[in-house]
Formats: C-alpha cells, sequence, structure tokens
C-alpha cells in the first residue's frame, strides 16, 4: 500500500471549471481575419461581383461549418469568393469576383454542388421515413 502525502484535499483547492469558462468569455475576441488581394488576382476584377444567395446550411455543407474550403476554390478557379450571412440567419449571399467566364462557371459548380447536397438530403429523409414508417 503506498502513502501518497502529496494526495491530501486542501480546503479551497478544488477544480473550478466555471471560473475558468467565465474568465474564457471575458476575454477580448481575436482581431477579425485581414483578407488581402492575392498576387494573382488582377484588381480590375474586383469591380463587378457576381452575387447570388443560398440557404445557410448549403453553404456549409459545401464550404464546410468554418468555411475552410474556400482558399481552395479560390485557388483552383482563380477567383474571390465572399460568404456572408443575410440578416435573417438561414441565408448566405455568395459573392464571386472574377472574369465573367470564370464567374459563371464557378457559380454553376457551386449550384450544382448545392443542387446535389438537396437530393442527398432529401434521399436520406425519404429513407430514414421509410424504415420508420415499414418496420
Amino acid at each position: 500500500m503506498v502513502d501518497d502525502a502529496g494526495a491530501a484535499e486542501v480546503p479551497g483547492d478544488e477544480w473550478r471549471p466555471a471560473g475558468s469558462l467565465d474568465r474564457l468569455l471575458r476575454a477580448p475576441l481575436p482581431p477579425p481575419r485581414i483578407r488581402t488581394r492575392p498576387w494573382w488576382f488582377p484588381v480590375q476584377e474586383l469591380r463587378d461581383p457576381l452575387v447570388f444567395y443560398l440557404e445557410a446550411w448549403l453553404a456549409d455543407a459545401i464550404f464546410g461549418p468554418d468555411r475552410a474550403i474556400i482558399p481552395e476554390i479560390e485557388w483552383m478557379s482563380q477567383v474571390l469568393l465572399t460568404v456572408d450571412v443575410v440578416n435573417s440567419g438561414d441565408l448566405v449571399e455568395i459573392s464571386i469576383f472574377g472574369w465573367p467566364r470564370v464567374q459563371n462557371r464557378v457559380k454553376s459548380v457551386l449550384l450544382s454542388l448545392a443542387s446535389w447536397h438537396r437530393k442527398h438530403r432529401a434521399r436520406v429523409y425519404y429513407n430514414f421515413l421509410h424504415k420508420v414508417l415499414f418496420l
């Protein structure tokens, strides 16, 4: 039997997760991510963006919940994308900056992905209902 003298409890030395959470919540927010124009993007193409709207859940499915896929899409297609939540929170505004031909191509790809995600969600829901109702 091992006697550990260091394991004795000291009054007032209990672990408090709520205190650390309060301290974390009171901490200042990190600075906003500043976007700079990539060296490969022509500045004259910032004038006329192509703007369209999608449901927020579709944007999360396409770009990821933290929008981590956007830089990869920008690099591969040579456009700049901004994805902003609109006032209601159910829609996102997607702005595509670049050459008009490329803007239309990227919009087409994003809408195709949105269509696939809608169909996939409907198929999963249909299969779920089929299993629940007919089992």
